[in-house]
């Protein structure tokens, strides 16, 4: 079963659609795959509909995704501040995609609050947090690519998915899933990727474009973390990897060479939670997953500012790394018979 949208607002928002002069599509900051296979998706499929679009992102998208169909029409507000202000002053309609408050744009959360336009939001994350003119939030779906293929099957139907938005759409699905290993139980996200291959992707070459295209760099990185970085808390079933400023430079870190390595402590035995710091200036950035029921989302909010899903969330300590990694050693004694309780559902 699809999902289900008001007729009313969906005709509402068709209306703004093709009434609008300048279309602005936006996401969050230090865009994943669905960030970026949302809101190039939806741009492809307007340009479809004979509507033009620009395309901003907060700053930079990971190297492993800049092959993508349209990417290089992204423009970063990192790279040029000025440029994108002038487009949110002039935009009649902004789409907030993957995120669900203005504060996930980081240094353009002032920008969008002050843009005149109407904001559509389509997003799967629980709690949308700011105030939107129309919200597609739902959080049943497997990924924003997902809500986003739906949305713009319900206003142009079928014809509105092309090639080239099917493959940005479906690497928003399938990374938000870890190649469909988790948040994807449902019958219709896997309807969803078979229309997107009718479409024109090519599985095979997706996923190797997406997952085997990294740098030498990125991936002893990597081995660094899981041998030398990575402490396993068996007692807790519980692991977490933790990165300093001066430790990615050694590897030459870009924006998006830890994507996913979160997720490796959760392929050890018995563990059911991972966490991965990573110092930035000023903060250290807090990624979390679980297996089982333990939310992390729940955890994030009320430790790290941050929120997000059951089994993956996000937030930031202003805390050093030290006493980062100290005070949740210390919290994990207070969820020690929660995660030990925590398991996967048949």
């Amino acid at each position: 079963m699809g999902i289900e949208f008001s007729k009313g607002t969906i005709g509402k928002v068709k209306t703004e659609i093709l009434s609008a002069k300048k279309i602005v599509i936006t996401t969050h900051h230090n865009p994943d795959g669905d960030a970026i296979g949302s809101i190039l998706g939806l741009m492809h499929s307007l340009k479809l509909a004979g509507i033009n679009s620009e395309v901003i992102s907060s700053n930079g998208l990971p190297a492993f995704l800049e092959w993508m169909p349209g990417a290089d029409k992204i423009i970063k507000f990192s790279h040029k501040p000025d440029v994108v202000k002038q487009l949110f002053a002039e935009a009649d309609l902004v789409f907030c995609l993957d995120f669900n408050g203005y504060s996930r744009t980081e240094k353009m959360e002032e920008v969008l609050e002050k843009t005149p336009a109407k904001k559509i939001l389509i997003d799967h994350h629980p709690n949308p947090e700011s105030p939107f003119d129309y919200y597609f939030s739902e959080t049943r779906v497997s990924s924003t690519a997902e809500l986003v293929y739906e949305f713009v099957t319900h206003i142009f139907g079928e014809q509105a998915v092309n090639k080239d938005a099917a493959i940005c759409l479906y690497v928003g699905i399938m990374t938000d899933t870890g190649s469909f290993s988790y948040a994807c139980s449902r019958k219709r996200t896997f309807q969803i990727a078979g229309e997107l291959v009718e479409k024109g992707v090519v599985v095979d070459t997706v996923q190797s474009l997406v997952y085997n295209n990294f740098s030498s760099s990125r991936m002893q990185m990597l081995g660094y973390c899981l041998v030398e970085k990575m402490k396993v808390m068996p007692e807790h079933k519980t692991a977490y990897i933790w990165l300093t400023k001066d430790e990615m430079k050694r590897f030459a870190y870009q924006v998006g060479d830890t994507e996913g390595f979160v997720n490796y402590p959760l392929s050890i035995k018995g563990i059911v939670f991972s966490v991965l710091f990573t110092e930035n200036d000023g903060f250290v950035k807090v990624s979390l997953r679980s297996r089982g029921s333990f939310p992390v989302n729940e955890f994030s909010k009320k430790y790290y500012n941050g929120g997000g899903h059951t089994n993956a969330a996000g937030g930031k300590s202003f805390e050093n790394m030290e006493s980062t990694i100290i005070h949740f050693e210390e919290m994990l004694n207070q969820y020690s018979e929660q995660l030990n309780q925590s398991e996967l559902q048949l």
